[in-house]
């Protein structure tokens, strides 16, 4: 591979890598704001701006493709002035507000003013300011705190396909906006607020909600659809607060949906059944299950279970079935219309599909087969995990449920048993791709949740006690 030098160091490279990702590769930060690797380069914010020998003028970092035996400086007094000047440059209109951005403690543009600006700006007129137009019920917009790094605007046309955003008017004039002012219409807005550098788009959902170094960070995948994108998950206190896109370049790249980055509040849903219940009521576990059981027992039974649940789950409830209900049908279900994974397929030209759970793939690998019909039994025993939307079972005389439930879903149930949310779990699933992907548990259990495996446990457990008091019941009265 060829090799160049950077401050000294000599670094291997793939042929076309800019210096940016050369120097990154080699643990050699050089400040940025415009560039991204996921969106075209237009080396406007002159940031990264470096020197090479041989060349007269400083070259702009994230354009410079790095070629054989180049010799780079990123800290020469030249390179160093040209940042401390930039910094000054983008900070004249900039509030001092960082106390109340939400944006403060992962913003560039602090940092950078940290690492690579000057203490003391020599700046004493009266600032720019703009008066901020409604964007729609995703992005909240300070126009004052745009540094016209373009970013957004290259997201929108490059990524999401539709051009939303624009700049108008010139020079210290520039405003980041929509066309016409209209509110934005792109099913990825959430995208906006991760590409941008300064507190300038965030989100409103988080807004105000949480400082950013309280927040515990957990790598996981989402549910949202049968992709499985790669994203993290940011509580604190047992608390979800958001969700940000995790880099993979084979599934998701740099990018979420907004469907998928909000889908996490069910969750923490005041609505969220917690405790068992039997007959509506809050009851403890020995009993709720005990309701269950009468409920299911003697009547015609079909099992139907989640495409939300992991392949873990999955494989639990084929191995026991047999043995707690013989004889009973096992069914998937997810998402309406959707009862194969024949049937899944894009639903746009970026990341969604249209099936709206994330292991529908994984169900049908362990044959289990999806509900084609409806549903035409005395009892229904359902799982699910919380995101697969529920079957018509308004015919059905009796329905046990096992998993997440709001208090409406589950109003006229015999009995809930709660279960976990894919952010309380461990466990696989499987995208459409077939690849396996692991979620992993970022809060623990809400209320009196239990896991899919502990609850059929204690069910078996129930029916072996039954089982032992019925046997010394028998033998006491021959005695």
């Amino acid at each position: 591979m060829p090799k160049c030098l950077i401050d000294g160091r000599e670094v291997e490279f793939a042929p076309g890598t800019n210096l940016i990702e050369v120097a990154r590769k080699a643990g050699i930060e050089i400040p940025y704001f415009c560039y991204h690797p996921g969106l075209t380069i237009v080396a406007q914010c002159r940031m990264c701006a470096v020197e090479i020998e041989k060349m007269p003028k400083l070259q702009t970092a994230c354009s410079t493709v790095a070629t054989e035996g180049m010799v780079v400086k990123t800290r020469s007094d030249r390179a160093v002035q040209n940042q401390k000047s930039i910094m000054e440059f983008l900070l004249i209109n900039h509030p001092l507000d960082c106390p109340i951005c939400d944006k403060s403690g992962e913003c560039d543009l602090q940092d950078f003013s940290f690492k690579y600006g000057d203490a003391y700006s020599r700046y004493t007129e009266e600032r720019r300011t703009y008066l901020d137009l409604d964007m729609g019920p995703v992005i909240k917009k300070n126009m004052n705190r745009c540094i016209h790094c373009t970013r957004c605007i290259r997201f929108g046309t490059e990524v999401a396909n539709i051009h939303e955003m624009v700049a108008v008017e010139r020079g210290n004039n520039t405003e980041i906006t929509t066309v016409d002012g209209r509110p934005l219409e792109t099913d990825y807005a959430g995208n906006y607020a991760d590409v941008c550098p300064t507190g300038s788009l965030t989100l409103k959902d988080f807004r105000f909600r949480k400082r950013v170094w309280y927040l515990k960070k957990t790598p996981t995948v989402c549910e949202g659809c049968s992709r499985g994108c790669n994203m993290e998950i940011h509580q604190e206190a047992n608390t979800i607060y958001r969700c940000l896109p995790r880099e993979n370049m084979e599934i998701n790249k740099y990018w979420l949906c907004d469907e998928g980055r909000f889908n996490f509040h069910y969750v923490n849903d005041p609505e969220r059944v917690l405790d068992p219940k039997a007959g509506g009521n809050v009851t403890n576990w020995e009993d709720a299950i005990q309701a269950a059981k009468t409920a299911l027992e003697g009547r015609k039974l079909t099992v139907l279970v989640g495409s939300d649940l992991t392949q873990e789950e999955a494989t639990l409830i084929q191995e026991l079935l047999p043995k707690v209900f013989p004889g009973a049908g096992l069914f998937h279900f997810g998402t309406p219309a959707i009862t194969s994974a024949s049937e899944d397929a894009p639903a746009d030209k970026i990341l969604k599909r249209k099936s709206k759970t994330a292991n529908l793939h994984g169900l049908e690998k362990l044959k289990i087969h999806g509900l084609k019909t409806p549903i035409a039994t005395e009892a229904v025993l359902v799982i699910r995990g919380g995101r697969a939307v529920l079957p018509d079972m308004k015919s059905i005389k009796t329905v046990v449920g096992i998993g997440v439930f709001t208090n409406t879903q589950s109003g006229n149930f015999a009995a809930v048993l709660p279960g976990l949310t894919f952010a309380e779990k461990n466990g696989t699933i499987v995208n459409f791709e077939g690849r396996e992907q692991k979620l992993k548990r970022a809060i623990l259990p809400l209320g009196q949740s239990k896991p899919l495996s502990e609850t059929l446990m204690m069910w078996m457990n129930r029916k072996k006690a039954e089982h032992t008091s019925a046997m010394e019941t028998t033998g006491a009265e021959a005695r």
